[in-house]
């Protein structure tokens, strides 16, 4: 498929590869890309995550179109490939979910990464088999089972009050230990690595590698990854996507504790009111902060 067809098909205006290893950058785009670079970098993505024990985790399409399915689960091989995230672009100009050339070549070829990508994949992958043992420490601690809603929103209350030390920091012993079981290994805005505590204390995998980043999060709901679904209506357990206007379509995120009306939740959440967890009985769908929508795990029971 050349790259004039793709540009007269979607408008978009691309040049011509000069990586010998990949045939151009891939963009999502509707109708979705096509051709055997596609298929070629679906088949690498699957080697990848399977070799990392995440093929179930994570499924890849097989049908040779770059869906946001496919750059999603690009975008969990590059994390776990030790890949920094300005290796590959999220976004092109025209807003297309984006994966570069550079990337490409490295899921592709992982024997071409430097050693500080290969150390970035060696501390990453220990969080892949920290998970486990994560969730059985945190069953000790909070005489947890994993039993679904249940367990993941006791846990979550057992953490109200909780606050960055010292203030603003976007660190603390629990609030370090949440964003290591998501994948990080410094301090981060950690809305997203404590609803993954939550989401572990009640029996799920970690999401280490994606959770973090709340745009991520709304992704895998609205493609239906891994049996995540995207409501409009929450309910207990679901995460509670909050946007303001401006910046990444949603910017923080909250694990849902009760529906109090057609428009107002109960909701407990991390780095919030003023760097610290907080149940807020009072988000609402409607105003400047607002809930977007609820992206709903895989829960079992």
């Amino acid at each position: 498929m050349s790259t004039y067809a793709l540009s007269a098909r979607d408008g978009v205006v691309r040049q011509p590869s000069q990586d010998a290893s990949v045939h151009r950058p891939l963009v999502v785009v509707d109708p979705p890309m096509a051709g055997r670079d596609v298929e070629a970098l679906q088949r690498s993505t699957r080697t990848r995550l399977r070799a990392r024990g995440l093929a179930d985790d994570i499924p890849v399409p097989t049908h040779g179109k770059f869906t946001h399915a496919t750059a999603l689960a690009c975008l969990e091989a590059q994390y776990f490939l030790g890949l920094l995230s300005a290796t590959y672009l999220r976004r092109d100009g025209h807003g297309h979910r984006l994966i570069s050339e550079g990337a490409q070549r490295v899921i592709r070829e992982p024997a071409t990464r430097d050693p500080e990508q290969l150390q970035r994949a060696k501390d990453r992958h220990a969080q892949i088999e920290r998970g486990p043992r994560y969730y059985e420490e945190l069953a000790r601690e909070c005489k947890l089972t994993g039993n679904g809603v249940k367990d993941a929103l006791a846990y979550a209350a057992e953490q109200v009050g909780t606050r960055e030390q010292p203030p603003g920091s976007n660190a603390g012993p629990k609030i370090d230990t949440w964003c290591r079981a998501g994948g990080y290994t410094s301090p981060v805005p950690w809305c997203g690595c404590f609803v993954n505590a939550c989401l572990m204390a009640g029996g799920l995998p970690s999401g280490a590698g994606w959770i973090g980043y709340t745009p991520a999060i709304l992704e895998r709901a609205q493609s239906k990854t891994a049996g995540w679904s995207w409501q409009q209506t929450g309910a207990p357990g679901d995460l509670a996507l909050f946007d303001s206007p401006g910046g990444d379509p949603v910017e923080h995120v909250e694990i849902v504790r009760e529906k109090l009306s057609d428009t107002v939740y109960s909701t407990i959440g991390g780095n919030t009111n003023g760097g610290m967890v907080a149940r807020n009985d009072h988000r609402s769908t409607l105003g400047t902060f607002r809930i977007v929508g609820f992206a709903r795990p895989p829960w079992k029971t």
